[in-house]
């Protein structure tokens, strides 16, 4: 069973990729959450005969089924029609296959030709918004042919949802400087309103919307409508100064502090995708060329250097004697990422200015523990500016500026 590491933005391409490899079965995702500690998020694509079926953050079966379906089909969200769901689960259909549970309801008059279909395409897409584009973890299918007894549709082609996708993620961010959050509460200025000319048609759906105070999130649920669809009309309405957005803090995300900059020096792109990956609570700049070291050092200014020792051109150890050569970085936590575990090797990267010795390959623990630990020595001893320091960040000479000025 192959298991794929994906970084942001990487998963759709590796859809179209291994599209031959996912038959019928489960695509189980586990994406990475701001807090390293945090346990992954499940994501599990149903596949069927290769074409994608459904989403939800567990395998397709009747609860999660249903429960998607009254997302999007208003009829299924009223009293009465939820009770008689209940009857046919428990006393009727208990052991059913899932398309002769949605026979039996079409009968009754709970759904209608077309609604499962749109329901399941809309679906995909709401949860495509939310990780298709900025999320990275792993993942890997299962083929399971049981499937093939419980897809209620056949299922839609890979690339018109993709390119669908990537239409809405355009989209979002267009919406996004008028709606930064769907946590926002919607609030009427009526005094503009009464000014605008809006037809009472109009006036009755703007009350009716946001009469009870409910965030956009809560409205579009409500509606059973696309996210999207309610965003859009939102953003209309807050451009024209119809509407404000309040979220009141306890609705809002925590706010994530600042992350620290770290830069990993390795000629490797495969070892420096994988220092991103593993380190996902850190700004992780990255390079290949020893000579662009300097540049990024006084640009980015990073709290953690990350070194290999074996790169083409001039050495790990060699850059590491240039790094601590240059005041500002006397102190800078220098930590190297090597496949040389010798102990000649440990003690030339001690005499070069290193402080920290990792040998490849490593763990995502190992690799944040003695970064962890770097990083506290580097605050229990903080670097201290020497006096009267004047020098151009962006320079590769420090010392040659002061002397000029």
């Amino acid at each position: 069973m192959s298991h794929f590491l994906f970084a942001a933005a990487e998963l759709a391409p590796l859809l179209r990729q291994q599209s031959r490899q996912f038959t019928t079965g489960y695509l189980h995702l586990y994406l990475k959450r701001g807090d390293p500690a945090a346990e992954p998020e499940p994501w599990v694509l149903t596949y069927y005969c290769g074409r994608l079926l459904f989403s939800a953050d567990r395998p397709l079966g009747a609860p999660i089924l249903l429960q998607r379906l009254s997302r999007f089909i208003p009829r299924l969200n009223l009293e009465w029609s939820q009770r008689v769901i209940r009857v046919l689960r428990e006393r009727l259909l208990r052991d059913s296959p899932l398309p002769e549970l949605l026979e039996v309801m079409a009968e009754l008059g709970l759904i209608k030709p077309g609604e499962v279909e749109d329901a399941l395409w809309l679906n995909l897409l709401t949860d495509f918004d939310r990780y298709l584009f900025e999320r990275a973890g792993t993942c890997y299918f299962e083929v399971q042919e049981r499937v093939a007894q419980e897809a209620p549709i056949g299922g839609f082609e890979l690339e018109p949802l993709l390119q669908e996708a990537a239409r809405r993620h355009d989209r979002w961010a267009e919406l996004k400087v008028a709606i930064p959050s769907l946590l926002a509460v919607p609030v009427v200025n009526w005094e503009r309103v009464n000014r605008y000319r809006l037809s009472d048609e109009q006036r009755q759906k703007l009350h009716a919307l946001t009469k009870d105070g409910q965030s956009l999130e809560a409205i579009a649920q409500k509606l059973c409508r696309d996210r999207l669809e309610v965003a859009g009309l939102f953003a209309a309405w807050v451009k024209k100064g119809l509407v404000s957005l309040q979220t009141s803090p306890e609705l809002l995300p925590p706010q994530r502090p600042t992350p620290l900059t770290l830069l990993a020096v390795d000629d490797s792109v495969v070892m420096q995708e994988i220092l991103r990956q593993y380190l996902p609570k850190y700004r992780v700049i990255t390079t290949g060329n020893p000579a662009e070291v300097l540049p990024l050092l006084f640009q980015y200014r990073p709290h953690l250097l990350l070194m290999d020792i074996a790169m083409p051109g001039m050495d790990g150890l060699e850059l590491c004697r240039i790094v601590r050569s240059l005041e500002e970085f006397k102190s800078l936590p220098i930590l190297m990422v090597t496949a040389r575990d010798g102990l000649l090797d440990r003690i030339r990267g001690k005499w070069s200015g290193a402080t920290g010795y990792l040998t490849k390959p490593f763990s995502e623990s190992q690799l944040n523990a003695e970064v962890e630990r770097l990083l506290a020595q580097q605050q229990d001893h903080p670097p201290r500016s020497p006096r009267g320091a004047k020098t151009n960040p962006g320079s590769l000479f420090p010392f040659e500026d002061q002397a000029k000025a």
